[in-house]
């Protein structure tokens, strides 16, 4: 049983997301900003009259800005969110015995230069002698939620 996932790279590291949650990978047009949101939230964009609230991926792990100019919607559970991404790198098909499951931080730091993914991370693989990192899609936004929640009650 294999999963399909889409590599994409930020500054230089390459991320990965099942590609059964993306909706589209397209170019920024226009990023609307919005008042009173973690930094990471970059504004909103607007697709076929839907709006997504665009999290820059690098600002969110790294307090670093992207300069990224391509964009992952996300679709299904995920709705209204998309990611600022450097590049689109792959799509690639594993099986779970390719995936290598990150149990908490000290994995992460172990395994990459950096560390300090937390739970957003969830698993990595080989990939053209790189390790990319598998985004946890739930972890991520649950979180986003968390920090709209705390901004909204501020």
């Amino acid at each position: 049983m294999t999963e399909r996932f889409l590599v994409f790279s930020i500054k230089d590291k390459k991320f990965a997301l099942p590609s059964n949650i993306i909706g589209e990978v397209t170019l920024i047009e226009k990023i609307f900003p919005l008042p009173l949101v973690p930094d990471y939230v970059r504004g909103m964009i607007n697709r076929y009259s839907i709006p997504y609230a665009l999290i820059d991926i690098s600002l969110f792990f790294k307090n670093e800005a992207s300069c990224g100019e391509k964009v992952i919607v996300l679709k299904g559970e995920y709705e209204k969110t998309a990611f600022l991404i450097d590049d689109v790198v792959d799509i690639v098909d594993l099986s779970s015995s390719e995936l290598v499951k990150i149990e908490n931080e000290t994995d992460q730091s172990n395994n990459f230069s950096g560390g300090g993914f937390d739970s957003s991370v969830n698993a990595c693989f080989d990939f053209k002698e790189e390790k990319v990192l598998c985004l946890n899609a739930d972890e991520l936004t649950s979180r986003i939620k968390t920090d709209f929640d705390r901004g909204a009650n501020k």
